[in-house]
């Protein structure tokens, strides 16, 4: 991650992400990225040489995290709805996996959030769309640029 808040994006969506599974509860996930248990380095795959590594990331901004974090908490269904509404006739809902469902809830938190006050809106949505390429390589970086910026219309 090349910020400070980049890193606390990333953790963002890895928590909602591992909240998905529904082991644990919001605040013991938040806690444990917060005490630095997990979140602070990321794998690096290298399928041509079938290697793997892990690699220290930059600490995340903790403020911009929790903001993230707090929004998603006590706003789900609200994220959820705004998520659903926001797809377009190329993609369903009911395509997303798990990491880009992430991604789009910790995007339109975020969103939800600052609503273009701390970051402009524009920059957000690249950052995320940023993040989706770090797992994707395919329609679905273009997702997350039609839909959160169909939130971002919204909010």
């Amino acid at each position: 991650m090349k910020t400070n808040r980049s890193s606390a994006r990333l953790n963002a969506t890895q928590a909602i992400y591992e909240y998905s599974f529904g082991d644990k509860k919001i605040e013991q996930i938040v806690d444990e990225f917060l005490t630095n248990q997990i979140g602070q380095q990321v794998l690096l795959e290298n399928e041509d040489l079938e290697t793997e590594e892990f690699l220290p990331i930059l600490p995340a901004d903790k403020e911009l995290f929790i903001s993230i974090m707090d929004c998603f908490s006590e706003k789900q269904n609200e994220i959820e709805e705004l998520i659903d509404n926001s797809f377009t006739d190329n993609w369903s809902k009911n395509r997303t996996e798990a990491t880009l469902k992430a991604i789009l809830q910790a995007g339109t938190a975020e969103l939800m959030a600052f609503n273009d006050k701390q970051t402009p809106t524009p920059i957000v949505i690249k950052e995320y769309i940023e993040l989706a390429a770090s797992f994707y390589s395919g329609v679905e970086i273009k997702v997350v640029n039609g839909v959160l910026d169909n939130v971002a219309k919204l909010v």
